[in-house]
């Protein structure tokens, strides 16, 4: 099947709280990620919640990296919408270093499917979930 994008969702666990609760250096590693896995960067931009937690985006030519985190459970969820050429794995590999993470889960959606029940974007059709779990599920 052809789509138009892949969406992946990462979910990052046993992290360091401090890095998480850390708004320049959560924005400096998703910058970061971004640029080895040879994306464009466009813009970022972060918040810093109270008392904890940051949320964020990563602006790409290729679309966009977004990041929510949990420092009080150790946790930081990642989103990568790609409809570019860009090494994925790469940004989470770097990703998981630098949150100091223990483990990590991911799964891949393809976004704009076309093709589907013979419909292509912008057909008006609608073709129901295509994700759930196990959907290219992976755990390191």
């Amino acid at each position: 099947m052809n789509s138009l994008g892949r969406h992946i969702l990462a979910e990052f666990y046993e992290c360091d709280p401090a890095m998480l609760n850390d708004p320049a250096a959560t924005e400096r590693a998703m910058n970061e990620a971004a640029e080895v896995s040879g994306a464009t960067i466009v813009q970022s931009v972060f918040h810093m919640f109270s008392p904890y937690g940051v949320s964020g985006v990563v602006v790409v030519a290729e679309s966009h990296l977004a990041v929510h985190t949990w420092p009080e459970y150790g946790f930081a969820a990642v989103d990568y919408f790609t409809c570019g050429e860009v090494d994925v794995g790469a940004a989470i590999r770097w990703l998981e270093e630098r949150f100091g993470a223990g483990r990590v889960t991911s799964r891949e959606i393809e976004r704009g499917a076309l093709g589907v029940f013979g419909q292509g974007p912008g057909s008006g059709e609608r073709a129901g979930v295509l994700a759930g779990p196990g959907n290219g599920e992976e755990t390191r």
